[in-house]
Protein backbone atom coordinates (compact mmCIF):
# COMPACT_ATOMS: atom_id res chain seq x y z
CA UNK A 1 0.00 0.00 0.00
CA UNK A 2 1.29 3.25 -0.93
CA UNK A 3 -0.21 6.62 0.42
CA UNK A 4 0.47 10.88 -0.46
CA UNK A 5 -0.10 12.89 2.30
CA UNK A 6 0.23 16.82 1.63
CA UNK A 7 1.24 19.40 4.23
CA UNK A 8 0.67 23.54 3.77
CA UNK A 9 1.56 25.51 6.41
CA UNK A 10 4.54 26.69 8.69
CA UNK A 11 7.12 23.85 9.74
CA UNK A 12 8.41 24.77 13.26
CA UNK A 13 11.44 23.76 14.43
CA UNK A 14 11.82 21.25 17.04
CA UNK A 15 13.90 23.72 18.79
CA UNK A 16 11.19 26.33 19.66
CA UNK A 17 8.52 23.62 20.64
CA UNK A 18 9.09 24.95 23.98
CA UNK A 19 8.62 27.72 25.38
CA UNK A 20 10.23 28.93 29.25
CA UNK A 21 7.32 31.67 30.57
CA UNK A 22 7.49 32.53 34.69
CA UNK A 23 4.62 32.77 36.79
CA UNK A 24 3.76 34.19 40.44
CA UNK A 25 4.41 31.98 42.88
CA UNK A 26 4.09 33.67 46.87
CA UNK A 27 5.27 36.84 44.86
CA UNK A 28 8.26 35.05 43.68
CA UNK A 29 8.72 34.92 39.86
CA UNK A 30 9.09 31.21 38.45
CA UNK A 31 9.87 29.84 35.48
CA UNK A 32 7.73 27.26 33.78
CA UNK A 33 7.63 25.55 30.24
CA UNK A 34 4.86 25.44 28.31
CA UNK A 35 4.13 24.76 24.57
CA UNK A 36 4.87 27.50 22.15
CA UNK A 37 1.30 28.32 20.61
CA UNK A 38 2.87 28.83 17.50
CA UNK A 39 3.87 25.03 17.09
CA UNK A 40 0.46 23.78 18.25
CA UNK A 41 -1.23 26.01 16.03
CA UNK A 42 1.02 24.51 13.35
CA UNK A 43 0.30 20.81 14.43
CA UNK A 44 -3.54 21.55 15.01
CA UNK A 45 -3.66 22.65 11.09
CA UNK A 46 -1.11 20.03 10.14
CA UNK A 47 -3.74 16.91 11.94
CA UNK A 48 -6.52 19.02 10.33
CA UNK A 49 -4.85 18.69 6.68
CA UNK A 50 -4.11 14.98 7.26
CA UNK A 51 -7.84 14.19 7.92
CA UNK A 52 -8.92 15.14 5.12
CA UNK A 53 -6.72 13.31 3.24
CA UNK A 54 -7.22 10.31 4.84
CA UNK A 55 -10.93 10.48 4.64
CA UNK A 56 -9.81 10.51 0.65
CA UNK A 57 -7.75 7.29 1.13
CA UNK A 58 -11.14 5.94 3.71
CA UNK A 59 -10.40 6.17 7.66
CA UNK A 60 -10.66 2.02 7.49
CA UNK A 61 -6.40 2.24 5.98
CA UNK A 62 -5.49 4.22 8.89
CA UNK A 63 -3.53 3.89 11.60
CA UNK A 64 -1.27 2.06 9.72
CA UNK A 65 0.32 -0.68 12.00
CA UNK A 66 2.76 -2.28 9.51
CA UNK A 67 6.61 -1.10 9.24
CA UNK A 68 6.73 1.51 6.50
CA UNK A 69 9.58 3.62 4.14
CA UNK A 70 8.94 7.08 3.57
CA UNK A 71 10.06 10.01 1.32
CA UNK A 72 9.57 14.01 2.40
CA UNK A 73 10.31 16.31 0.12
CA UNK A 74 10.02 19.67 2.07
CA UNK A 75 9.37 23.05 -0.58
CA UNK A 76 10.61 26.01 1.20
CA UNK A 77 10.16 29.25 0.11
CA UNK A 78 12.87 31.99 0.69
CA UNK A 79 15.90 31.01 2.42
CA UNK A 80 16.28 26.99 1.45
CA UNK A 81 19.90 26.77 2.29
CA UNK A 82 19.63 28.71 5.83
CA UNK A 83 16.61 25.72 6.74
CA UNK A 84 17.70 22.97 8.78
CA UNK A 85 15.52 19.86 7.67
CA UNK A 86 16.40 16.99 10.59
CA UNK A 87 13.90 19.12 13.04
CA UNK A 88 11.14 19.39 10.04
CA UNK A 89 11.49 15.53 9.71
CA UNK A 90 11.18 15.22 13.60
CA UNK A 91 7.73 17.58 13.00
CA UNK A 92 6.78 15.16 10.41
CA UNK A 93 6.99 12.39 12.21
CA UNK A 94 5.19 13.67 15.32
CA UNK A 95 2.01 14.23 13.10
CA UNK A 96 2.23 11.01 11.28
CA UNK A 97 1.67 9.97 14.87
CA UNK A 98 -0.44 12.51 16.33
CA UNK A 99 -2.78 12.18 13.33
CA UNK A 100 -3.33 8.57 13.76
CA UNK A 101 -1.84 7.90 10.33
CA UNK A 102 0.87 5.95 11.86
CA UNK A 103 0.34 3.72 14.73
CA UNK A 104 3.59 4.86 16.11
CA UNK A 105 6.30 7.20 14.16
CA UNK A 106 8.91 4.47 15.55
CA UNK A 107 7.40 2.22 12.38
CA UNK A 108 9.00 4.18 10.15
CA UNK A 109 11.80 1.49 9.12
CA UNK A 110 13.51 3.25 6.29
CA UNK A 111 13.44 7.22 5.13
CA UNK A 112 14.08 6.64 1.07
CA UNK A 113 14.84 10.32 0.73
CA UNK A 114 14.66 13.50 2.26
CA UNK A 115 15.39 16.46 -0.06
CA UNK A 116 14.73 20.02 0.19
CA UNK A 117 13.92 22.46 -2.58
CA UNK A 118 12.63 25.75 -3.72
CA UNK A 119 9.15 25.73 -3.24
CA UNK A 120 6.87 29.09 -4.54
CA UNK A 121 8.23 31.98 -3.82
CA UNK A 122 5.80 33.91 -1.37
CA UNK A 123 3.59 30.69 -0.45
CA UNK A 124 3.74 28.69 2.99
CA UNK A 125 6.28 25.57 3.07
CA UNK A 126 4.99 22.49 1.48
CA UNK A 127 5.48 18.93 2.48
CA UNK A 128 5.20 16.00 0.31
CA UNK A 129 4.99 12.63 2.26
CA UNK A 130 5.26 9.42 0.67
CA UNK A 131 4.36 6.28 2.72
CA UNK A 132 4.84 2.95 1.71
CA UNK A 133 4.02 0.04 3.57
CA UNK A 134 7.13 -2.49 3.44
CA UNK A 135 6.73 -6.35 2.84
CA UNK A 136 6.93 -8.83 6.07
CA UNK A 137 10.12 -10.24 4.64
CA UNK A 138 12.10 -6.86 4.05
CA UNK A 139 10.88 -6.28 7.64
CA UNK A 140 12.44 -9.27 8.63
CA UNK A 141 15.87 -8.93 6.37
CA UNK A 142 16.24 -5.38 8.44
CA UNK A 143 15.45 -6.82 11.62
CA UNK A 144 17.41 -9.82 11.80
CA UNK A 145 19.73 -9.98 8.49
CA UNK A 146 23.29 -9.66 9.09
CA UNK A 147 24.79 -6.50 8.99
CA UNK A 148 26.37 -5.78 5.82
CA UNK A 149 29.28 -3.12 6.42
CA UNK A 150 31.44 -1.94 3.94
CA UNK A 151 34.89 -2.56 3.86
CA UNK A 152 36.01 0.73 4.78
CA UNK A 153 34.21 0.20 8.18
CA UNK A 154 36.73 -2.44 9.04
CA UNK A 155 39.23 -0.45 8.19
CA UNK A 156 37.85 2.46 10.21
CA UNK A 157 37.75 -0.49 12.92
CA UNK A 158 41.59 -1.03 12.83
CA UNK A 159 42.57 2.58 12.93
CA UNK A 160 40.87 3.17 16.02
CA UNK A 161 41.87 -0.01 17.36
CA UNK A 162 38.46 -1.66 17.61
CA UNK A 163 37.59 -5.14 17.31
CA UNK A 164 34.12 -6.91 16.79
CA UNK A 165 32.55 -8.86 19.51
CA UNK A 166 33.14 -12.55 19.67
CA UNK A 167 29.96 -14.64 18.83
CA UNK A 168 28.82 -17.10 21.05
Amino acid sequence: MKFKFFFVGKIPSKANYKKISHRRVNGELKPFIMNNPQVLSSQREALYQLHVQKLAYGLENFPITEPVKVSLTFYLSGRVKQRDIDNAEKFVGDILEKGEVLKRDSLIYQKEKVEKRLGIKGFDEIVEIDIEVIPEEVRLELERGKPAFPPEFYEFLKKMKMELPEKG
